[in-house]
């Protein structure tokens, strides 16, 4: 993975921020309750893709089906927020190491006690 430039990274830091706020406020899925971006990742110029992690049990695969299905509608509000003409697609995927993190935490956790 490149480095990013101050530029990219205070782009995607923004970019995040606002799509938090999206799915937090005007998104009335019950689906979408409790669901945290982790971060996001450049792909060239083309695309961004958008790392979820939900922390209730959810169908997963229904889950992304359904943010990628309002990425027309996240993009629309991104392009009214930024001044830049063209902007990237978003792609939302589902952030499986967010998990493995727990997991480790957990084992941690248990190895504290006596």
């Amino acid at each position: 993975m490149s480095p990013r430039s101050p530029n990219q990274q205070r782009f995607l830091t923004d970019v995040q921020r606002l799509l938090s706020t999206l799915i937090l406020r005007e998104v009335a899925d019950p689906r979408f309750n409790g669901v945290s971006i982790t971060r996001l990742e450049a792909c060239g110029s083309e695309h961004i893709n958008v790392w979820v992690f939900h922390n209730a049990e959810t169908d997963q695969q229904l889950c992304i089906q359904a943010l990628n299905r309002m990425a027309p509608h996240f993009e629309h509000k991104l392009r009214r927020s930024f001044s830049k003409r063209r902007l990237p697609k978003i792609h939302f995927k589902w952030d499986a190491n967010f998990e493995k993190s727990g997991d480790v935490l957990q084992m941690l956790r248990n190895l504290e006690r006596p």
